[in-house]
């Protein structure tokens, strides 16, 4: 074999190398993901939503009760503040509306939907406080 073929066949191999060493660390990076399946569902939504409350994202906890919802009527267990909370926040949103709509009746039922709702809120009677001031300061 002419010694110019021995050369730029070790060059390629110790480029194929290289190449199967660098998808193997990738490969290896990417192991800690392979157990995100197995992962509580509940607590990721957990997690999520103690972030919204942080930034007092109550829209968003909105929205993702009703994607929920969309796949399971009833809430997951361990998901029941989640839920209390967006729905709360959905009846404060609609004090508004009807008090625009000068609905006498709407009003009384969703204000007597709303202290029910608030006194099963527990640890997150406060979000109430929260929500009913944003929705006070809505234009």
């Amino acid at each position: 074999m002419n010694k110019a073929v021995k050369v730029i066949l070790n060059i390629l191999i110790a480029i194929a190398g290289l190449a199967f060493f660098v998808l193997m660390i990738d490969m290896l990076g990417s192991v800690k993901y392979a157990n995100r399946e197995v992962e509580d569902p509940v607590e990721s939504e957990s997690m999520v939503f103690e972030y919204e409350l942080k930034h007092r994202a109550y829209g968003e906890i909105i929205g993702g009760y009703y994607a929920d919802r969309l796949s399971d009527f009833e809430p997951k267990p361990g998901m029941e503040n989640i839920y209390n909370v967006a729905e709360y926040s959905h009846a404060a949103f609609m004090s508004r509306v009807y008090e625009e709509k000068g609905d006498d009746r709407m009003i009384r039922a969703n204000t007597a939907k709303m202290e029910a709702l608030k006194n099963i809120l527990g640890d997150y009677r406060y979000t109430a406080d929260e929500v009913d001031e944003m929705i006070q300061k809505a234009p």
